[in-house]
């Protein structure tokens, strides 16, 4: 029987070679250690999984948010999700050259490779109720992947995202065209109301967003509307600020039949989980994809 947070496929294998189990197929990359008398030794560098449920009880090697996005795949429309596991005193620079091709072929397996990608720290930790944590993502093209990644593994060691095995862990996914974007904050409380706020493009803090409030009944739904002149959008490299059609800057972003899908999925998802949860949701043409599911602290 596996310790609770042992690795789930056994010893590291060569860079780029593929195991397979019951738990899924995973990429090691190998880096070396300090020199021995009859050369340098390898030790394990970095793991490259597929987003899989036995991660939800790996809490200690992939963090509260990969652990609770596992235990809710069946519930939540998520897009193909690969996760990059970086070990502790692992310099991200040294594997970075085996990593991403394994990392981006993984991810491609899943569907055409697309111009840009969407790289992320995920949250150890629960973060604090009504925000999305220290770190958000990134959004990059192919070219740029090698410099993100390692200064994502070093901003999320600075920032403290390191698991209780000392892990920094990220997750890279396709990147979702969306017209809008929605942030949802949801508790098993049935008397608490589901917040959302909403924008125009992609998410980001300092934007202004419409916030819906929706009660467990959803009959009245509480809202806000923002003043929102620009929205943030996929740019080379990133994202850039576009200046919106004035006839979009005072409506609402998000519909209330959206409003009320986002509750109720959001809902369900933290009942399920048994604790509030944060969502990032990106409003695409054949409907909302969460990249993001973040167990958040109670408030």
């Amino acid at each position: 029987m596996r310790a609770p947070d042992e690795w789930p496929t056994g010893p590291a294998v060569d860079a780029g070679t593929e195991s397979d189990s019951a738990s899924g197929t995973d990429i090691s990359v190998l880096t070396s250690a300090l020199p021995e008398r009859d050369g340098p030794a390898l030790r394990l560098g970095a793991r490259v999984f597929p987003l899989r449920r036995w991660m939800a009880r790996r809490h200690a090697v992939v963090g509260a948010e990969m652990a609770v996005t596992a235990s809710l795949l069946d519930q939540l429309p998520t897009g193909p999700t690969v996760v990059i596991v970086v070990a502790p005193e692992v310099a991200a620079d040294a594997v970075v050259d085996q990593l991403l091709p394994a990392a981006h072929g993984m991810l491609t397996r899943h569907g055409p490779p697309t111009g840009a990608l969407t790289l992320g720290v995920a949250s150890p930790e629960p973060v604090r109720s009504g925000t999305a944590g220290k770190l958000a993502m990134y959004n990059q093209h192919l070219e740029a992947l090698p410099e993100a990644l390692v200064e994502a593994v070093a901003a999320g060691r600075r920032c403290g995202l390191v698991t209780a095995h000392g892990n920094c862990v990220l997750l890279l996914q396709h990147f979702v065209p969306a017209t809008a974007s929605a942030v949802v904050h949801a508790s098993p409380a049935r008397h608490r109301p589901v917040r959302i706020d909403g924008r125009w493009g992609l998410t980001e803090v300092s934007s202004p967003a419409d916030t819906y409030e929706v009660p467990a009944d959803g009959t009245t739904i509480s809202e806000k509307l923002a003043w929102k002149p620009t929205a943030h959008v996929v740019a080379h490299g990133g994202t850039h600020t576009v200046s919106l059609p004035v006839s979009w800057r005072y409506r609402y972003s998000l519909g209330r039949g959206t409003v009320r899908r986002l509750a109720a999925l959001a809902r369900d998802a933290a009942v399920t989980a048994g604790r509030p949860l944060s969502l990032d949701v990106a409003l695409a043409t054949h409907g909302p994809v969460v990249l993001r599911c973040r167990p958040a602290t109670a408030g």
